[in-house]
């Protein structure tokens, strides 16, 4: 038989409805089975609480009178008006409906346990799910900042400094050159909020004739700030500038607007 199997006998087991050869089976499988041991024990605990839970009955005022005179009596004529109950208790049909009852009761404790239970586990996997997540993210964002430490330690490290232009008067950014690993990093101020649908795009001047390539879009914060880590750039003497605007979502491949948010030069 199978745990299912088991585990409903001992719900009957558990109200007294089990048969003999199911109380045997059932007791030759719980010896090796501390699981459905335990089932048997969280179903008679259940039907002693729903027992107590049941609100008592009072019985009409006449009942204890005429149970008594039917003791009394030997013998009871046709027209006697004492109700014989015992074949309407004797019998296995109120027990039987009874112990349906409890059986279904159990069973309904039993699957409300089992989908709390499920429901606990997936509350848990999706705490994991987001834990690892914020990890990734940490440990994304610590790399990160490990390369702009060592940008800003190292000694063949240049600087230029962007200022805010007409648009951003209150912007600023500081960028980072590491010529040899052709890496930069630049830190952005005060830049303005961008709209959902809008990206920051920066962008490097090099060549000639002058010619924009971009280096990454970006959002910033709420207070304006943001970071970007720019690899793969061209040789420094190539580079002549530096600038932002702000453009379609995701960016473009070249500017659409001349309205330049920061904007600096290479000394």
């Amino acid at each position: 038989m199978t745990h299912e199997e088991i585990q409903d006998i001992a719900a009957l087991d558990a109200i007294g409805a089990a048969t003999p050869e199911d109380e045997r089976v059932f007791r030759e499988h719980a010896r090796t089975c501390e699981e459905c041991r335990r089932v048997r024990e969280e179903y008679a605990e259940a039907a002693t609480l729903l027992a107590r839970g049941l609100q008592p009955v009072p019985p009409p005022e006449d009942v204890r009178e005429r149970v008594v005179h039917a003791v009394d009596i030997e013998e009871v004529e046709e027209d006697d008006t004492v109700i014989d109950a015992r074949g309407r208790f004797s019998g296995p049909a109120w027990w039987l409906a009874t112990a349906a009852v409890l059986f279904l009761a159990l069973w309904g404790w039993r699957e409300l346990g089992v989908r709390l239970q499920r429901e606990r586990m997936i509350t848990q996997e999706a705490e994991i799910k987001r834990l690892q997540d914020e990890n990734d993210r940490i440990s994304d964002h610590y790399e990160k900042l490990n390369a702009e430490m060592a940008a800003l330690a190292s000694s063949d490290t240049r600087t230029i400094s962007l200022a805010g232009q007409q648009v951003s008067p209150a912007a600023s950014a500081r960028v980072f050159l590491e010529p040899g690993k052709r890496r930069a990093v630049v830190f952005f101020y005060n830049l303005p909020l961008n709209k959902r649908d809008r990206s920051y795009q920066l962008w490097i001047i090099h060549g000639e004739p002058a010619k924009p390539v971009s280096a990454g879009v970006f959002d910033v914060s709420p207070k304006g700030s943001a970071t970007v880590t720019v690899e793969n750039l061209p040789v420094s003497t190539e580079i002549k500038a530096l600038a932002v605007t702000l453009e379609p979502r995701g960016g473009v491949e070249q500017p659409t607007n001349t309205n330049f948010y920061v904007m600096g030069g290479s000394s």
